[in-house]
């Protein structure tokens, strides 16, 4: 139902914007590079916890640098026509690829410990 709700949105929000469509996909690209970074770099703290903070803030510091680099970029280089358009496209995906990143990662982690639990009822352990 949450993935028929963003999708409608979504369509909606490109509908409505369609007149101004750079400044759209401008937000919508720069979301997306923005968040998969910080994302990128954020979970590697699963592999490395005892540097979790500062993976989580060089993540913090990763996203709010390519967004500022983007802005003035597209500022400068005058490709958006409506600042407002690319706003609502940046805080929608932004939202947007955090659920879906999300809910990817929950996925892997429930599969990892359905595998896990297989392997318990067969009485062998996994060796990491």
């Amino acid at each position: 139902m949450k993935q028929a709700i963003i999708s409608v949105t979504m369509i909606a929000f490109a509908m409505l914007f369609s007149e101004h469509f750079h400044s759209f996909s401008v937000g919508f690209t720069l979301a997306i590079i923005a968040v998969s970074c910080s994302y990128l770099i954020a979970y590697q703290a699963i592999h490395r916890p005892q540097y979790a903070m500062s993976f989580l803030v060089v993540a913090a510091l990763t996203k709010l640098a390519i967004t500022v680099t983007g802005v003035i970029w597209v500022f400068s280089a005058k490709i958006i026509h409506s600042p407002l358009t690319f706003l609502i496209a940046y805080a929608l995906f932004s939202v947007v690829i955090t659920y879906f990143v999300s809910r990817y990662q929950a996925r892997r982690r429930d599969l990892s410990d359905q595998q896990q639990r297989e392997i318990f009822h067969t009485g062998l352990y996994e060796l990491k």
